[in-house]
């Protein structure tokens, strides 16, 4: 299978080198740029392959080392020992995980004590009278039937429109 990928990128090459100098022969840019790009392709490609082969071939002569310390570092057959009591050991998982769950529950109650008083029917009414300057204006935007079958220009004489485009006070 290897031998078949590299036969094609070679291939692929030549192939593509060859379209591209006929093209330059017969002056056509945009052909010759494109089977360019087909041979810049290939070239990358090509020198990929080699530079993983090369790896490889490294990877290979190191191997002993690496398969020593691969079977040095193998785990048990037992994955949880960890979670085993013994005498000499304190239990520091199961307390991180109730202790920690304690803190969580301690500070979503404190944001929500500060939440509950800062939001006052005071803070509220604030708020309102500050959002007053951009919300939509009482009858809405749209124009209904009979203002503008009366006009010429549906809407200019409106005040509620002058005002929120800026042009009425």
């Amino acid at each position: 299978m290897k031998t078949i990928a590299w036969l094609a990128g070679i291939g692929t090459a030549v192939t593509a080198t060859a379209y591209m100098v006929v093209s330059l022969n017969r002056w056509e840019w945009n052909r010759a740029l494109f089977f360019g790009l087909i041979v810049l392709m290939a070239e990358v490609g090509l020198a990929t392959g080699l530079v993983l082969r090369k790896l490889n071939e490294l990877a290979a002569q190191r191997e002993p080392d690496i398969a020593a310390i691969v079977r040095a570092t193998r785990p048990t057959a037992d994955r949880f020992a960890w979670m085993k009591r013994s005498a000499g050991q304190l239990d520091v998982f199961i307390t991180f995980l109730v202790g920690g769950g304690v803190i969580l529950s301690f500070m979503a109650w404190l944001v929500d004590r500060v939440a509950a008083h800062t939001a006052t029917p005071t803070m509220e009414q604030k708020l309102v009278g500050r959002m007053a300057a951009i919300s939509y204006p009482r009858g809405g935007l749209l124009v209904d039937d009979v203002t503008a079958l009366a006009q010429d220009v549906p809407g200019a004489d409106d005040q509620q429109i002058r005002k929120l485009l800026g042009n009425g006070h």
